[in-house]
C-alpha cells in the first residue's frame, strides 16, 4: 500500500497541530522481465544489426521504473500548496536514468484549487501527456518494436525544464492545459579589443485539451519549439534558427465487449537536430524512425541527417483495440504508422515509410501487481532519389518478452 508520511514525522519536533493537514506520500512502481530484441537497417552493402536477450533491455517496458514524493499542504478555501519529486532508475542496474538526475522524471511545485485547477513551476510533462499520453492500448509507457514512443515520437511525450503550466478542472467533461518553457542567456566581452558575443534564446509552448463523456475520450495536443543561437567571434558570425511544430488527436471508444482507439498527428522542422531547440528542451525523439538516421548522415556537408533540418516532415497514425477476458485479464493490438519526407537540399527527396504491429496480455495478480507478456514488429522502408548510389534502406526489428510489474 502507498506509505503516508505525516509532515509532523518528517520534521521531528515542530508543533504537530501546525502541520496537522499536511501530508508526504511515498509512491513508485518496480517494471522488470525478460525478453529479446533485434534491430536491423540495411542499405545496399551497408548494415547495423543489434540484437539483445535477458533483462538488461526488458525492464520498464510497460512503464518507466520509478519512485516519488508527493506533498500537499492544506491553506484553506480549497487550495492546496502542492509538490512532486520523482526519480526514474534502471531496476537492471539500480542506476539514475534521465541522464543521471536526481529527479529526472518530474520535479514541481505549486498551487492547486478544485474550483480554478493548478499552477505549478519545475520540471514537468507537456500538456500532452495530460491530454493523449493515456490513449491507445500501450499508450506511450509501452516499448513497441524496442522503441518508446513508436511511430510518434516525442509528439506524445516530453518533458519540459524551467517550465511554468496550467491546467484546469473538469468542467461537463472538458479539461484543458496550457504551459511555456523559456530560457534566454546572453554574453558580451570586449578585451584587448576583441569583442564576441554569444546569445542562446530557446522557448517551448505546450497547450491542449481533452473531453470525457462515458465510454467516449478525446484529447488533443499541440507543442512548438523555437530556438535562436548565435555566436560571433573574431572569425566570424554563426546563426541558428529553427522552430518545430507538433499536434496530435487522439479518441476512444469503449464498446464494453472491446474499446477501440484511434489517433493522428504531424511534425513540422528539426525535431531530430541535437543542436536544436526540441533536444535541448528533452523532445527530440522521432521514435523508431531514429533508426534510419545513421543512413542519411554525410549526405550534407554540415553533417545533419534527414530529421535534423528544418525539411523534416511527419505524419503518424494509430488505431488499437483492447478486448477483457475474464474479470482479470485484457489483450492488447495496436497498429501504428507514419510517413516522413525531407525535400532539404542534400537529402535526394528521401521519404520514408514505416508500420509498428504489436500484441499483448496482461493479467492482474491484485490491484498493484499484474504480469503482462508483449510481441512486437517493426518494418520500413526510407527511399532517395533514384540517382542516389544506394536508393532504399530497410528496416526491421522486434521485441517479445514478459514482465512483471508492482505498484506502491
Amino acid at each position: 500500500m502507498k506509505k503516508t508520511l505525516l509532515a509532523t514525522a518528517l520534521l521531528a519536533g515542530f508543533s504537530g497541530a501546525a502541520y496537522a493537514n499536511s501530508s508526504v506520500t511515498l509512491y513508485g512502481l518496480v517494471d522488470a522481465g525478460i525478453g529479446y530484441q533485434k534491430n536491423k537497417v540495411t542499405q545496399g552493402d551497408n548494415r547495423i544489426e543489434n540484437r539483445d536477450f535477458g533483462m538488461a533491455k526488458f525492464n520498464g517496458v510497460r512503464n518507466g521504473n520509478r519512485w516519488g514524493l508527493r506533498g500537499s499542504e492544506d491553506l484553506g478555501n480549497g487550495t492546496k500548496a502542492i509538490f512532486l519529486l520523482e526519480n526514474g532508475f534502471d531496476v537492471s542496474n539500480g542506476n539514475a536514468l534521465q541522464g543521471g538526475r536526481l529527479f529526472g522524471r518530474q520535479a514541481y511545485f505549486g498551487l492547486s484549487s478544485e474550483s480554478w485547477g493548478s499552477l505549478t513551476l519545475g520540471r514537468q510533462y507537456s500538456i500532452a501527456v495530460e491530454t493523449i499520453g493515456t490513449k491507445g492500448p500501450f499508450n506511450v509507457g509501452y516499448q513497441q518494436a524496442g522503441q518508446l514512443f513508436g511511430a510518434f515520437g516525442a509528439s506524445t511525450f516530453a518533458r519540459m525544464d524551467n517550465a511554468i503550466k496550467y491546467s484546469s478542472p473538469v468542467f461537463s467533461g472538458f479539461k484543458f492545459g496550457l504551459g511555456y518553457s523559456g530560457d534566454t542567456n546572453k554574453k558580451e566581452m570586449d578585451w584587448n579589443g576583441i569583442e564576441t558575443e554569444t546569445k542562446q534564446a530557446s522557448n517551448w509552448i505546450t497547450a491542449g485539451g481533452s473531453y470525457n463523456n462515458g465510454p467516449l475520450a478525446i484529447g488533443v495536443s499541440y507543442d512548438r519549439f523555437r530556438t535562436d543561437k548565435k555566436n560571433v567571434t573574431v572569425t566570424g558570425t554563426e546563426k541558428h534558427k529553427g522552430t518545430v511544430h507538433m499536434w496530435n488527436l487522439f479518441g476512444t471508444y469503449d464498446f464494453d465487449v472491446v474499446k477501440l482507439d484511434l489517433g493522428y498527428g504531424q511534425v513540422r522542422g528539426a525535431v531530430g537536430n541535437a543542436n536544436g531547440v526540441a533536444a535541448e528542451m528533452g523532445a527530440s525523439s522521432i521514435g523508431l524512425n531514429s533508426l534510419f538516421t545513421p543512413f542519411t548522415r554525410g549526405m550534407r556537408a554540415d553533417g545533419l541527417t534527414y530529421s535534423q533540418t528544418n525539411g523534416y516532415r511527419q505524419q503518424a497514425w494509430t488505431v488499437g483495440l483492447t478486448a477483457p477476458v475474464g474479470e482479470a485479464g485484457k489483450i492488447l493490438f495496436s497498429y501504428q504508422g507514419s510517413a516522413t519526407k525531407n525535400n532539404d537540399h542534400g537529402f535526394d527527396g528521401v521519404k520514408g515509410r514505416l508500420s509498428i504491429f504489436s500484441l499483448g496480455y496482461e493479467y492482474s495478480l491484485s490491484k498493484r501487481s499484474l504480469v503482462y507478456a508483449m510481441a512486437s514488429y517493426g518494418t520500413g522502408r526510407l527511399k532517395f532519389d533514384d540517382s542516389a548510389v544506394n536508393p532504399k534502406a530497410k528496416l526491421r526489428t522486434s521485441l517479445i518478452g514478459v514482465g512483471l510489474q508492482h505498484r506502491f
